[in-house]
């Protein structure tokens, strides 16, 4: 039997489809913050970033392998911070960003193969004068069988 792992191009689909331009600007994967950092050249943007992966023991004994694998993705998100020192205008657009992701992400089965999505949680990554970074990260499971 095939092992189906979590592809990130599914979630990006999901986020270029559910939350178009103007809301986002670029949806595309990055491989850490770095990488999303090097790469944007529009904001607001949404970075499909793999956090994690948790599997639980062998569920059988002998001839082959089950195991409940929980997958955590994370969406950084980037929007403009050059209106106001304080970052005031950049807190009430990721507010209204955050929440079409969350939205459009929650409950949504990436596959037959996943549970729905669940949210985890949140926080800031980076504060810049030209950026705010804030972090999503998002669950889902799936089982691993080799028999």
């Amino acid at each position: 039997m095939a092992i189906v792992l979590l592809d990130p191009e599914l979630v990006i689909a999901r986020l270029a489809d559910q939350v178009p331009p103007p809301s986002l600007r670029r949806v595309a994967a990055a491989a850490e913050l770095a990488a999303a950092s090097e790469d944007l050249k529009q904001v607001p943007a949404a970075y499909v970033v793999p956090a994690a992966e948790r599997a639980s023991q062998n569920q059988f004994a002998t001839g082959g392998v089950l195991q409940r694998n929980q997958v955590r993705f994370a969406v950084v998100l980037a929007v403009s911070n050059v209106s106001d020192m304080r970052g005031e205008k950049a807190q009430a657009d990721l507010r209204i960003l955050r929440t079409s992701v969350i939205t459009a992400l929650l409950g949504w089965s990436p596959d037959s193969a996943f549970d729905p999505v669940e949210y985890v949680g949140g926080r800031l990554l980076r504060l810049s004068d030209a950026v705010l970074w804030w972090q999503d990260e998002f669950l889902t499971a799936h089982q691993l069988r080799y028999v």
